[in-house]
């Protein structure tokens, strides 16, 4: 012991007395009451679940009599679940296979817009003005641009191609096509002669120069009717001027007419119905509206405008093709042809890029068109399908009439006759109207929506163990009211 401490100092150290001790068990103890007091709680409030759930079998399966009981229950309880687990993944899978299915609908406009109609001569070239230029020996060359499966018929290789290296193609096709006067006789609109060849707009085509009425170009509005028949919409007298034909450029004497909305690129080559002289048509339009589906839907339209041909922002699966060959021709030989349709400022191309390049490399790509493009359905269109009915124009008692405002004493017969002759192969009667007011629309819509699904899955729950969503929700208050158990809430 230091004996620097005092007595006092070691009288006032203070030790436990020997008939008291620490109970070094009392928080474990305490711990273990509080476990089995959760354990007690947290198994009444099952108890008290299994006896209130709506889940059917749930209660037997805990609370039979006897242990075969509750095994049977068990086992029942567990089919269920694997039938409805079983039934749940099919209708997954039926879910997300996007089938579709097509809603036809009838839908009335009183006042609908007058499509465009686009005109179009079979000869492209006037024998006029070939005959008076210089380029007729070039024709053929011309002419197999557009006709690229025919290759190069008659065409002259001796001719020498630069000293036409100057032509502006895109403006010979203009110069050299029917003009919109020559061919524009007399117009009606809506049954007044309102308009005439002042109100086409012409455009270039792979079938040369054509002529569109109603086109909502150059500051023009678009026209509307309100009534349908004949007597209504677009009467038109035309002329072929078969005079006009020159060589083998077109193998038939008439007109190619389409029919399409103002912002689709008018493809009348391909799309148009055929006009003859000495003929009246009849063309009763009838307006379809297509709705498709895009991806992930077995439909995959497309939903995109095309931003690369300026005015034409319609998507349609003939001017994607347009639009395709174009740029392979594009790449192939840096121009296109001066009837492609303009895209991105490309030149045209020369006629010794057309011989050397241009025909060939279409040739090409139309014998393997369908591994060039990818086109799907678009997922707006509009189109105007035409029904059509002829009658023979002009009619005898007209003719009759054209002879009476004659003076027969100053005009020979042959000359009427021959006049008679040169009207009924020229001229033509074409009447555009709307059948109806009336439009159609076919529309693609899930065959299987979420909706549809929620309610199967809930039919299945329903017959399998008899649940339904608050059964769930049942379940949901049961884990709550555990954890709040275990935290020590009460």
């Amino acid at each position: 012991m230091d004996p620097a401490l005092s007595k006092a100092e070691l009288g006032e150290t203070k030790y436990p007395k020997r008939g008291k001790s620490y109970d070094l068990n009392h928080t474990s103890d305490g711990q273990t009451a509080q476990v089995s007091s959760q354990k007690a709680e947290i198994e009444k409030t099952w108890n008290k679940f299994v006896e209130s759930s709506t889940l059917h079998g749930l209660l037997h399966v805990f609370s039979s009599s006897t242990r075969t009981r509750r095994f049977l229950w068990a086992v029942l309880l567990l089919l269920a679940m694997m039938w409805f687990s079983f039934q749940s993944f099919k209708l997954l899978e039926k879910y997300y296979s996007y089938q579709v299915t097509t809603k036809v609908s009838l839908k009335y406009d009183p006042m609908p817009t007058f499509p465009a109609v686009t005109i179009c001569n079979f000869n492209v070239f006037k024998r006029s003005v070939v005959r008076t230029s210089a380029y007729e020996e070039i024709l053929p060359l011309l002419h197999a641009s557009f006709v690229e499966k025919m290759g190069l018929p008659d065409f002259n290789d001796s001719i020498d191609l630069n000293k036409y290296h100057d032509l502006n193609l895109t403006q010979f096709y203009i110069d050299a096509g029917h003009q919109s006067y020559d061919t524009v006789g007399y117009c009606i609109w809506n049954g007044k002669p309102t308009c005439d060849h002042r109100n086409f707009t012409s455009v270039l085509t792979s079938m040369g120069l054509c002529h569109t009425f109603n086109s909502g170009r150059d500051g023009q509005r678009l026209l509307r009717v309100r009534q349908a028949g004949s007597n209504r919409g677009l009467h038109l007298i035309l002329n072929v001027k078969q005079e006009e034909y020159y060589g083998t450029t077109s193998y038939v004497a008439g007109l190619k007419v389409l029919i399409h909305d103002q912002q689709t690129l008018p493809l009348v080559s391909q799309l148009g119905f055929a006009v003859s002289p000495g003929t009246s048509t009849f063309a009763a339009l009838k307006k379809l509206r297509t709705l498709n589906l895009p991806k992930p839907y077995e439909g995959n339209c497309h939903d995109k405008e095309i931003t690369s041909i300026p005015g034409y922002n319609k998507y349609t699966i003939p001017s994607c093709q347009e639009i395709c060959v174009t740029n392979f021709v594009i790449n192939k030989c840096g121009c296109r042809d001066a009837l492609m349709p303009e895209m991105n400022n490309t030149r045209v191309c020369g006629l010794s890029e057309i011989k050397n390049c241009l025909v060939k490399e279409m040739s090409n790509f139309y014998s393997r068109i369908d591994d060039q493009c990818e086109c799907p359905v678009p997922c707006e269109s509009i189109s105007f399908n035409p029904i059509l009915s002829y009658a023979t124009f002009p009619s005898k008692n007209l003719l009759k009439r054209i002879v009476k405002e004659h003076d027969e004493s100053n005009v020979k017969p042959d000359v009427i006759k021959r006049g008679q002759e040169i009207m009924s192969q020229n001229q033509l009667e074409l009447r555009v109207y709307f059948q109806e007011l009336n439009y159609q629309v076919i529309e693609e819509i899930p065959a299987y929506n979420y909706e549809s699904l929620l309610g199967e899955i809930g039919g299945q729950v329903g017959l399998c163990v008899g649940a339904s969503l608050l059964t769930v929700l049942e379940f949901f208050d049961l884990i709550i009211a555990i954890v709040g158990i275990r935290l020590g809430f009460r």
